[in-house]
């Protein structure tokens, strides 16, 4: 992942952005982000030509969810997103018919 260091609004201290791409595989479920205790804040977004379905960790918050085709958080394709200020679990995608790529940032 790239890092940069960004100014947070309201703060003195500057904090780390990092962004990476990821393809996302048809089957099985990839894992697009691990868990990260430090993360204030994520973006994922479809770059792609196919849906990815998106799942969250919602028991333990470190195990990787496995995630399905219709199921969980839909991202469409060019440009589908998502964005969360409080998750910090593992973040797993699967890609509808073949693979694609998503772009996340994480700060």
């Amino acid at each position: 992942m790239a890092k940069n260091l960004v100014q947070a609004p309201g703060l003195r201290t500057n904090i780390a952005k990092q962004s990476s791409s990821v393809s996302v595989s048809a089957t099985p479920s990839t894992l697009i982000a691990p868990a990260n205790l430090s993360r204030c804040e994520i973006t994922i977004v479809n770059d792609g030509t196919n849906i990815v379905y998106l799942a969250l960790n919602t028991t333990d918050g470190t195990s990787t969810p496995t995630a399905a085709a219709s199921s969980g958080i839909r991202l469409n394709a060019s440009g589908g997103s998502w964005t969360s200020n409080s998750y910090q679990g593992p973040v797993s995608g699967v890609a509808v018919t073949s693979a694609t790529t998503v772009t996340v940032a994480e700060i």
